[in-house]
C-alpha cells in the first residue's frame, strides 16, 4: 500500500510484538493515505489467517499447529489494534484525532490516552511479558512526545517550502493550532493574515 502511494521507505523495524515499516515522508502527507497504509497491515494478517484456515480445512495443516497459529494471530491482531502509540491502533487513533483537532494538540492527546491505557493494562495484567512490553511502549511514547515541537516545525517548514494546496479553510486564533490537510487564516500580531503570510514571516531570513 505504501508503494502504491509512492511513500519513501526508511527502514523495517522488528519488535517483540511484530514488524513496523518506518517511512521518510512529509508530515503533510494525506491522512487518507496514512489510514490506508495502516489498515493494510491488519487486513493482510486477517487474509493470511483465512488462507491458513483453508489449509487446515483441507488437511494441509494439523489441528494442533492451526490452534497455535490461531492463538498467535488473535493475540497479535488484538494487541496491535490497541489505541496505544506506536501500535497500529494508536496510529489510527492519531489520524482520527488529527482530522478533528489541531495537529500539535491532537498528538499530545494521543500520548495521554496511550499512556493511560498502558497503565491500566499493566495494572490488570501483571505478568513479566506485558510489563516489559509496557516499558518498551512507554519509551517509544516518551520519544514521540519529545519530538512534538520538531514535528510541528517540520510541518510548517514543509508548507513554506512546498506550497501545499489544501481545499479546506480554517480560521484559528493561535499560530500553534494548525490542522493537517487545511489552510488557515491566522490571528498574528493582533490581525488576521493568511497562512502563507505567516509562514513567510516565520521563516524570513534575518
Amino acid at each position: 500500500m505504501a508503494h502504491h502511494y509512492k511513500w519513501n521507505f526508511d527502514k523495517i523495524a522488528i519488535y517483540p510484538f511484530g514488524g513496523c515499516c518506518k517511512f521518510d515522508e512529509k508530515v503533510n502527507r494525506s491522512l487518507k493515505e496514512e489510514l490506508m497504509i495502516l489498515l493494510s497491515g491488519p487486513l493482510f494478517q486477517v487474509g493470511l489467517f483465512f488462507i491458513i484456515s483453508i489449509f487446515q480445512a483441507n488437511g494441509l495443516m494439523t489441528f494442533r499447529n492451526f490452534t497455535i497459529f490461531k492463538t498467535y494471530h488473535y493475540t497479535l491482531l488484538i494487541f496491535n489494534l490497541l489505541p496505544i502509540y506506536p501500535l497500529d491502533g494508536g496510529r489510527i487513533l492519531n489520524i482520527v484525532i488529527n482530522y478533528i483537532m489541531p495537529y500539535k494538540k491532537g498528538n499530545k492527546l494521543v500520548v495521554i490516552i496511550s499512556f493511560l491505557i498502558i497503565v491500566i493494562m499493566m495494572f490488570f495484567y501483571r505478568n513479566l511479558n506485558f510489563t516489559l512490553m509496557g516499558i518498551l511502549l512507554t519509551s517509544e511514547l516518551f520519544l514521540y512526545f519529545k519530538r512534538q515541537d520538531y514535528l510541528y516545525n517540520r510541518m510548517l517548514l514543509e508548507r513554506y517550502m512546498d506550497r501545499f494546496c489544501f481545499k479546506r479553510l480554517k480560521t484559528i486564533n493561535n499560530k500553534d493550532s494548525m490542522y493537517k490537510e487545511r489552510r488557515h487564516i491566522i490571528l498574528f500580531n493582533n490581525k488576521y493574515i493568511t497562512e502563507r503570510e505567516y509562514l513567510k514571516e516565520r521563516f524570513r531570513v534575518k
